[in-house]
């Protein structure tokens, strides 16, 4: 249940990390409890899919985004990641 909520999670606001580790811990206690061993492992599969993909996709994001990071200022930066991503954001003023 774990491995398939961390990788629901980890796309969704990318707090699958914290679940897929919860998740390899409690597969792994399973597993050597011997309780509901398929179950566990397919935890374990799972948990450890969301962790790879996660190392992935933080990679790219430093990857394609190193330089926006040493802008001095926020406004910058933000300019940056959007002209990267190809979005026109414009600012509203309330």
């Amino acid at each position: 249940m774990l491995g398939i909520l961390s990788i629901l999670l980890l796309v969704v606001c990318g707090i699958g990390v914290l679940t897929a580790i919860a998740g390899l811990i409690v597969g792994f206690i399973a597993v050597f409890r011997n309780s509901r061993k398929g179950r566990a492992i397919a935890g374990i599969i799972l948990s450890a899919l969301a962790l790879v993909l996660a190392v992935i996709g933080i990679g790219w994001f430093i990857s394609n985004f190193q330089d926006c990071f040493s802008l001095p200022t926020q406004a910058e930066a933000q300019q940056c990641v959007e002209r990267k991503l190809g979005v026109n954001v414009e600012n509203v003023s309330p």
